[in-house]
This record gives structure tokens, C-alpha cells and sequence, in this order.
């Protein structure tokens, strides 16, 4: 079994999800999320944020995280297939 690289972590407070990710060879957790914003009120609740995004821990305005998610290529490294064969 392979071991993990990374821990992530979601937590609701006041009325919105924070997304977190903890790197194995870090001692924190950091703000980060890849499918949208790493701080997201929850529809239906007011909420004391608003969102916000976040890339380990660096936070970023909605321009430029869409800049940057525009600009990668292929699968993030933690959704990349394995190398096992498939079955039929």
C-alpha cells in the first residue's frame, strides 16, 4: 500500500466550508482547494465570510485562481491514474 502525501480537511464555521490540506512533511494545515473557492458560505445560511481562494495557503482574488486554473495542464498530481492495468 502506498503511503499518502497529503491530508485534507473540511471543516464547517460560521456558515461556511473551509477546505484545508496538510502536506506529510509539514506540521499545518494551509487554506487550499483546486475545484473552487477554499472558503464558501453555504447557500441557504448567512454567513460571516465570503468566498475566498486559496492555493497552499496563498491567498489569491477570483482573476487571478481562474488565471491560474486556466493555465494548467492534465490531471493535478494527486488524480493522476496509478499504474496498474485494467481489467476486462
Amino acid at each position: 500500500m502506498s503511503e499518502r502525501l497529503y491530508e485534507e480537511k473540511v471543516m464547517i464555521k460560521g456558515g461556511a466550508k473551509h477546505y484545508f490540506i496538510k502536506m506529510n512533511d509539514q506540521p499545518h494545515y494551509k487554506y487550499h482547494r483546486w475545484d473552487g473557492p477554499a472558503i464558501e458560505p453555504i447557500k441557504g445560511q448567512s454567513s460571516e465570510y465570503k468566498k475566498e481562494y486559496y492555493l497552499s495557503g496563498i491567498q489569491y482574488n477570483e482573476e487571478d485562481y481562474r488565471s491560474i486554473m486556466k493555465e494548467r495542464e492534465g490531471l493535478p498530481w494527486y488524480k493522476q491514474a496509478g499504474g496498474g492495468t485494467a481489467r476486462f
